[in-house]
C-alpha cells in the first residue's frame, strides 16, 4: 500500500514525496474542491446560477483583471505617443443605450414592484416562488449586473481619449466594486431588498448619462452647476442605500439575509467617503481660493 500510494504522487509531481505527504496534498485539494463547490453551487440561487457570467466567478475576475491592467498600465502606455481617438459618435450611441437601459430598469422597478405594493420599501425578503413577475425580477437583476460590466467602457473611453485625470482611484474602485456586487447579488440574492440598489442607481445613471450626452452633443447648453448637483445626487444615493441596507440589521423580523448588509455597507460607506472627499475638494475648497 505504501508503494502504491507513493508512486502515483511521484509520477505526477516528478519529485520524491513520501506517501503521507501525498495523502495530505490530496486531502487539501479535495477540501478546496468541496468548499468551492459548496460556495459556488450549493449556496447559489439555482434560478440564476446558470446564467451567463454567473455560473463561475472566473469570467468576472478575468474581466476586472484585464480592465484594471488596461486602464492603469496597458492603455496609457499604448496612448503615450498617439493622439487621442475621436470617439464622439461611439460615445453618443453608448450614452443613448445607457439612458434607455437605466431608465427602463428604473421604470420597471417603480411601476411593477413598488407602486403596486408587490415589493415593500421597508423590508422585502426574496420571493422564491416561480411566478411570471419573479422570473422577470431575476432576469432584470442579471441585466443590471451586465450593465455594470458595460459601464467599464466609461474608463476605456477616457483612456483612449487621453483623459487620464478622469481615471482616478475613486472612478476605478467604484466601477470594479459595482461589478463584484452585481455578481454576488445575481448569483446569491437575486431580488428582495437588494432591488432598491438597482432602482436608485438606475435612476442616477439615467440622469448622469443624459448629462454626458448633452455635454458632448450640445456643450453650449451645459451649465457649470450641473456637475455639482449630479455629484450631490450621487452622494444622496449612497446615503439612502446605507439607510436602506443598514436598518434591516436592527429589524429581526426582516427575512432578507443580513450578511448582504455586512458585505455591502463597508463598501458603500467607503465610496461615500471618497465621493464626499471629492466634493469638498472640487466644490468647496476650490471655491474659497
Amino acid at each position: 500500500m505504501l508503494v502504491a500510494s507513493y508512486l502515483p504522487c511521484r509520477k505526477i509531481l516528478d519529485i520524491d514525496v513520501p506517501a503521507h505527504r501525498c495523502r495530505e496534498m490530496g486531502s487539501l485539494v479535495g477540501n478546496v474542491t468541496v468548499y468551492y463547490n459548496y460556495v459556488n453551487n450549493e449556496l447559489a440561487d439555482p434560478r440564476t446560477n446558470k446564467f451567463l457570467l454567473v455560473s463561475t466567478p472566473l469570467p468576472i475576475i478575468l474581466i476586472l483583471f484585464l480592465y484594471h491592467r488596461f486602464v492603469r498600465v496597458w492603455g496609457p502606455a499604448y496612448m503615450a505617443n498617439r493622439p487621442p481617438y475621436k470617439l464622439k459618435e461611439v460615445i453618443v450611441i453608448y450614452n443613448i443605450v445607457q439612458i434607455i437601459l437605466s431608465g427602463f430598469l428604473a421604470l420597471q422597478c417603480l411601476l411593477m414592484l413598488y407602486m403596486p405594493g408587490y415589493y415593500s420599501v421597508w423590508c422585502q425578503k426574496i420571493n422564491y416562488e416561480d411566478t411570471p413577475i419573479e422570473r422577470l425580477v431575476i432576469e432584470r437583476v442579471w441585466l443590471y449586473y451586465f450593465i455594470k460590466i458595460v459601464d467599464l467602457l466609461d474608463t476605456v473611453f477616457f483612456v483612449l481619449r487621453k483623459k487620464f485625470s478622469q481615471v482616478s482611484f475613486l472612478h476605478v474602485y467604484h466601477h470594479m466594486g459595482m461589478c463584484l456586487l452585481g455578481f454576488i447579488g445575481t448569483k446569491y440574492v437575486p431580488g428582495g431588498h437588494g432591488i432598491m440598489l438597482g432602482f436608485i442607481n438606475s435612476w442616477v445613471h439615467a440622469v448622469m448619462y443624459t448629462y454626458y450626452l448633452i455635454s458632448i452633443v450640445r456643450p453650449q447648453w451645459v451649465q457649470q452647476w450641473w456637475k455639482k448637483y449630479i455629484t450631490q445626487m450621487q452622494i444622496l444615493q449612497f446615503l439612502l442605500l446605507i439607510l436602506h441596507f443598514g436598518h434591516i440589521l436592527f429589524e429581526p423580523s426582516c427575512g432578507y439575509p443580513k450578511w448582504v448588509s455586512f458585505l455591502f455597507l463597508p463598501h458603500n460607506i467607503f465610496i461615500l467617503f471618497l465621493f464626499m472627499d471629492f466634493y469638498i475638494k472640487e466644490y468647496i475648497h476650490k471655491k474659497k481660493k
